[in-house]
């Protein structure tokens, strides 16, 4: 009776829907067969594109800073967080209609508010054409799902298991006594006191500390495979599976809009955009990412160089266009015009510093930054950044205009106009200043590459249904997009994808995308 009554009100093409995260509702109403068919407002995206550095989107501060009004908090209703918190239907109905029909009307006033700005500051084609059909794909694509081979990922965590066990007892014939390897405090009387290493920051035990105490004593190299094997056991062997919904069978992910002020996608419960893939242990993973059965296939498509075909674009380098424009590999042209030496005599190390090079200046990376990415001495690392600098120096004048303008107008902003603001610029603490300066070189390239990849999930997306395909867009990384792919689709879906990333922005120069299919994510990157 609830559901008859109901579904009128949502399947009104012409109504306007607001809410605050208005995706979560939507996916509870699809469960039960409502479609939202009109208009939509999301007050947190708009919050979010607004300002995008903001620490919380939640509608209680929302409120406070546009409204100057404070709402009922939720704990006023089912108690403070603990086992003793009530559910939402044990409290009276007379104080839920109060709690809902305050946070509806919040909704609206600051909808009232965002519209408007969201307009003044240039922002709302970004809203309108591209985060609010972004956010009607991720309701397709978490209400799917992905399939998961959990007897895959049970032997792999057990053999993790074992690694773990192994390199924990060469850690303990280092120190000749066993200790607990994940408290900092034990292990930093171990390196420090026990086997007499000299300290780098302190007596801290961070990754990057580790790495350089490698030169010092192989411990350090252990430590590092321990921490690596244990994140990949506990963070995603053990903890994917404990995510299947018992509904479905699938691992439904949540993507999240307002967390990165690039306007990148991440994804939690469980987060499954920060797989590694630079060890083969950590690739062995996405075996266990399967296709829906054994008519299907997992189809993956992947931005080819994306980022530094974005920085051509912008920074109308003459050598980097001719690269991409040609099809030449930029990393062995990089590495030629550092090291003097003719692109078909480049060695793989030589190759491997280019490719870190070209990435690294692209985040505003000095000489201390790739003289660690490296490991190499500051000074080498300067000839190298002065060498790439003389390579390249379109990249150089664009990185400096950026910076400059920052400082003008402050902010930066990618090329369809997403801003981030530049506040850290006039700080009086330098490190916060170089910070500050990296994520302003940084912001326009990875936005707009996060665009580039939002507009092409629409146009993807939109294509899928009007051809009436039964395959499934399922996964979002960054640069790469996944599918479910019955067999008999694989060929029109494959030409689809290609044709619509490569021509979602149009940029001076072409966008190159690599496609592959398997029976699981693994053999389709």
């Amino acid at each position: 009776d609830i559901y008859d009554r109901i579904n009128p009100i949502f399947n009104c093409s012409n109504t306007l829907y607001v809410g605050q995260n208005i995706k979560y509702d939507m996916l509870i109403l699809r469960r039960y067969g409502i479609e939202v068919e009109g208009k939509l407002f999301d007050t947190m995206i708009a919050a979010h594109l607004l300002n995008p550095d903001r620490r919380s989107y939640k509608m209680d501060f929302l409120s406070i800073d546009y409204l100057n009004y404070e709402m009922i908090p939720i704990e006023k209703l089912i108690g403070p967080k603990g086992k003793n918190q009530k559910l939402m239907s044990d409290v009276q109905l007379k104080d839920i209609s109060y709690y809902a029909c305050e946070d509806t009307d919040i909704a609206l006033q600051l909808h009232d508010v965002f519209s408007k700005e969201l307009i003044k500051h240039k922002l709302d084609k970004i809203f309108y054409d591209i985060e609010i059909p972004t956010m009607k794909v991720l309701i397709d694509m978490e209400y799917e799902g992905i399939n998961i081979d959990v007897s895959f990922f049970q032997k792999l965590s057990d053999k993790m298991g074992k690694d773990i066990k192994s390199v924990s007892e060469k850690i303990f014939s280092y120190t000749e006594t066993e200790f607990n390897i994940n408290s900092p405090k034990q292990l930093s009387e171990i390196l420090f006191d026990q086997l007499g290493l000299k300290p780098v920051k302190k007596r801290s035990t961070s990754v990057d500390v580790l790495e350089e105490l490698k030169k010092q004593h192989p411990i350090a190299g252990e430590l590092l495979n321990y921490r690596h094997f244990s994140k990949l056991k506990n963070t995603y062997l053990d903890a994917i599976p404990t995510h299947i919904n018992s509904r479905t069978s699938r691992v439904h992910t949540s993507f999240n809009q307002t967390i990165a002020s690039t306007g990148r996608l991440s994804s939690t419960k469980p987060n499954l955009q920060n797989i590694p893939i630079r060890t083969e242990i950590s690739r062995e993973i996405r075996k266990g990412f399967i296709s829906r059965d054994i008519d299907s296939y997992i189809f993956a498509a992947d931005y080819s160089q994306v980022e530094l075909r974005i920085m051509a674009h912008f920074s109308k380098e003459a050598e980097l266009i001719h690269c991409f424009s040609n099809d030449i590999d930029v990393h062995t042209r990089t590495a030629s015009n550092i090291f003097k030496v003719d692109p078909d005599d480049i060695n793989f190390n030589q190759r491997r510093t280019a490719k870190v090079v070209n990435f690294s200046i692209m985040y505003g990376a000095g000489p201390f930054r790739l003289s660690q990415e490296l490991d190499i001495s500051m000074k080498e690392a300067k000839k190298i950044i002065e060498a790439y600098f003389e390579t390249y120096p379109g990249i150089k004048m664009f990185m400096d205009n950026t910076l400059s303008k920052a400082r003008e107008i402050g902010y930066v902003e990618t090329l369809l106009g997403r801003r981030r603001y530049a506040d850290g610029l006039t700080s009086s603490n330098i490190n916060i200043v170089k910070a500050e300066e990296r994520a302003c070189i940084n912001m326009p390239i990875q936005g707009t590459a996060a665009e580039l990849i939002k507009i092409a999930m629409i146009n993807i997306n939109n294509r899928i249904k009007e051809s009436s395909l039964n395959s499934k867009m399922i996964l979002q990384i960054h640069d790469e997009l996944l599918f479910d792919v019955p067999k008999d689709e694989i060929d029109k879906l494959s030409s689809l994808v290609k044709q619509e990333m490569e021509s979602a922005i149009q940029l001076d120069i072409p966008l190159k995308v690599d496609c592959d299919y398997g029976q699981n994510w693994f053999e389709a990157h």
